[in-house]
């Protein structure tokens, strides 16, 4: 079974490029989240502990965001959640979550943004028939 979450936060750092061995483009960033929680007793709002999470971001999504995003931008980022064991450079064994985004946004609610949508080719537009070219009814053609 697979779990996809939706995250909502600031970016920590610029996105960072990568080439896989077997020659597939990744990007990856690091997503800021915390809660804000009001305080009855003081009268205001506070931050939460923050979430740190690591994000990768395959093919065509990686370069949008690669030339779309950069640090301390907020973003709504969406993807299949998965768990990561590792041996570091040191040999230490490490465990951490990460996202395998599916889509990545800036967060509208915090800032505007500019589509550019990719050029698509020209579709020639289909002639329309007319009276006289059109087929008959099937009752016309019977009778």
């Amino acid at each position: 079974m697979e779990t996809y979450v939706t995250v909502q936060g600031n970016l920590t750092g610029d996105p960072v490029a990568h080439t896989t061995a077997a020659g597939a483009s990744l990007v990856r960033i690091r997503v800021a989240s915390n809660a804000r929680r009001f305080d009855k007793n003081a009268g205001e709002f506070r931050d939460a502990d923050p979430m740190f999470i690591s994000v990768a971001c395959w093919r065509t999504l990686g370069s949008h965001v690669l030339a779309t995003l950069r640090k301390g931008d907020s973003v709504v980022v969406f993807g299949k959640l998965l768990y990561r064991e590792f041996d570091d450079a040191q040999g230490n064994h490490q465990t951490r979550h990460e996202i395998e985004a599916t889509a990545v946004g800036p967060d509208l609610n915090r800032c505007a943004a500019d589509l550019r949508r990719p050029s698509r080719p020209a579709v020639e537009p289909v002639p329309e028939t007319s009276a006289e070219t059109a087929a008959p009814a099937p009752a016309e053609a019977a009778a």
